[in-house]
């Protein structure tokens, strides 16, 4: 045997070296893809939350084209509204109403079969909610435009929300103008 050859390999201290890069760098890494993995869920929330209060706006805007006799308040309106299957019916939106489920204001809405008494409003109104849970409704209002019962009515419809994702309020801001499409008595 030949001892007097150098033979070539890595020190115990180079080997810890490398090692102790190795872990820092996977460390590194791992928490960039753990924050860009919440941060991926926020916005999924958030998307979630938006396009909840987006597509109930839009329910809301679809039956007031469709409705007639408006009976509108800063935060209530109230008007008639045909179903197909049973006729004209009373359909209140309240836009600020308190949730006894949630312990939080939402978007309500009601309707009632009874429209003998020409006024739906407030009749005893028990109000489902329309929002998901995790969004609480901050404010909203009503704003009609035009007057009286042979026009086309026009309102506008404000709403300001809220969601909580970690910790963490985030704001919304909904606006969208409506025109009934019924003309006449």
């Amino acid at each position: 045997m030949n001892f007097n050859k150098k033979q070539k390999a890595f020190t115990l201290v180079e080997v810890l070296v490398s090692v102790g890069i190795f872990l820092m760098t996977i460390i590194a890494i791992s928490q960039i893809f753990i924050t860009v993995i919440r941060s991926e869920r926020v916005a999924y929330a958030l998307l979630n939350s938006e396009n909840n209060i987006r597509n109930n706006v839009e329910l809301m805007a679809k039956t007031i084209r469709m409705g007639k006799n408006f009976d509108p308040d800063d935060q209530e309106l109230c008007f008639d509204y045909y179903y197909a299957d049973s006729g004209w019916t009373c359909l209140c939106y309240n836009l600020y109403y308190f949730d006894p489920e949630t312990d939080t204001y939402n978007i309500g809405i009601s309707s009632y079969g009874d429209l003998s008494q020409n006024n739906c409003k407030r009749i005893n109104a028990n109000y489902k909610s329309l929002l998901d849970r995790p969004i609480k409704v901050v404010s909203g209002h009503f704003y009609q435009l035009g007057e009286g019962s042979t026009s086309q009515l026009s309102f506008i419809i404000q709403l300001e929300a809220q969601i909580t994702v970690r910790g963490i309020e985030y704001p919304f801001h909904v606006e969208t103008a409506v025109t009934s499409r019924y003309i006449g008595p």
